[in-house]
């Protein structure tokens, strides 16, 4: 493939976001295509993330339009939360479009793009309907390093969690499940989070978590690689609860699975169909249904060394068979030859 110049209207303007930086940015920069940030003209393609104003871009005239469409907006949801995000979405500008429900957006932008890059089959399914060139490609991980499992049986047990402030409702949720056992935890996240829109209503984090998980111990640290890499170290045992209630979440890849996995944490998570096919794939436990599951697997792996060192050998070995760079860039250069 020649070098391309590729047009980004970028999550973050800086390539830094996770969504940027573990995506494109990973393999334009791995077989040098150069990124130009805001650019749709005199370009070999346009890439358009979801945090822009897509439904405009999507209308552009020119080059090849491309769209990262990695959430699962296009879920079944209550019409009443599809129109308020619609709402919101056309008030504060992010869609300079009349208020309606915020699927029909999503809809009609996949269906003007030139191609739809989403996270998953299951989101696949959702927008085939509006766009039949689709690719479904995970995340980078190769920043996390690649650890190996390592037990200390005269450490204190402790849980994992890392995650954005999005997904904290889930490990708030989970606490009937963890606090008559008083497991310690260790928590990765960013020291603040907006409850509307990402922008709006500032709240502190450990303010938060300290009103929500009770008399749950726990360890908070901003989310740094060196802070994920040096508690993942001193932790047994992930955990990856996701509220339910919330369509986008039940539609979540298995991106963070896989990164605990690299970081040599067994893991257990909510029954989500990406974190079953894994599950499957492995032949190892990792989904659980209820708080009575949770509380059942967590005691479980806690009295079992060898249950732990299996599952993360197991999920690295998949790893290595399914999810390497290599094999990641190949997808992406395969998307883009396609409208070549």
């Amino acid at each position: 493939m020649k070098r391309l110049r590729i047009g980004i209207y970028p999550l973050s303007s800086d390539l830094t976001h996770p969504g940027d930086r573990r995506r494109i940015v990973s393999w334009a920069r791995s077989r040098n295509h150069q990124l130009l940030i805001g650019e749709s003209k005199k370009v070999d393609f346009v890439f358009i993330s979801e945090g822009s104003d897509f439904l405009a871009l999507s209308q552009l005239k020119g080059p090849p339009k491309v769209f990262d469409l990695i959430d699962g907006y296009l879920a079944p949801q209550l019409v009443t939360s599809d129109y308020l995000r619609g709402l919101l979405k056309s008030a504060f500008r992010q869609h300079l479009t009349y208020p309606r429900l915020y699927t029909s957006i999503v809809k009609e932008a996949c269906s003007r793009m030139d191609m739809v890059i989403c996270s998953s089959p299951e989101q696949r399914t959702t927008i085939k309907p509006y766009n039949s060139n689709l690719h479904v490609i995970l995340d980078n991980h190769s920043e996390f390093p690649l650890l190996k499992f390592n037990h200390n049986s005269d450490a204190r047990f402790s849980l994992f969690w890392e995650g954005t402030t999005h997904t904290l409702r889930g490990l708030e949720k989970l606490i009937n499940a963890l606090a008559p056992e008083h497991i310690p935890i260790n928590i990765i996240t960013d020291p603040t989070h907006h409850r509307l829109m990402g922008k709006y209503f500032k709240e502190d984090v450990l303010q938060r978590l300290n009103r929500k998980l009770g008399d749950i111990p726990f360890h908070f640290n901003s989310w740094s690689m060196e802070n994920v890499v040096s508690n993942a170290k001193e932790s047994s045992l992930a955990v990856l609860p996701l509220d339910l209630s919330n369509r986008l979440q039940v539609m979540k890849p298995e991106n963070r699975l896989l990164i605990m996995f690299r970081l040599g944490l067994p893991c257990l998570t909510s029954n989500l169909v990406s974190y079953k096919r894994v599950e499957n794939s492995i032949l190892s436990k990792v989904t659980c249904d209820s708080y009575e599951d949770w509380s059942e697997s967590i005691r479980r792996f806690r009295h079992d060394p060898d249950l732990m060192e299996q599952q993360v050998a197991r999920g690295q070995r998949y790893l290595l068979e399914n999810h390497t760079e290599e094999m990641l860039f190949s997808k992406w250069d395969q998307a883009f030859e396609s409208l070549m």
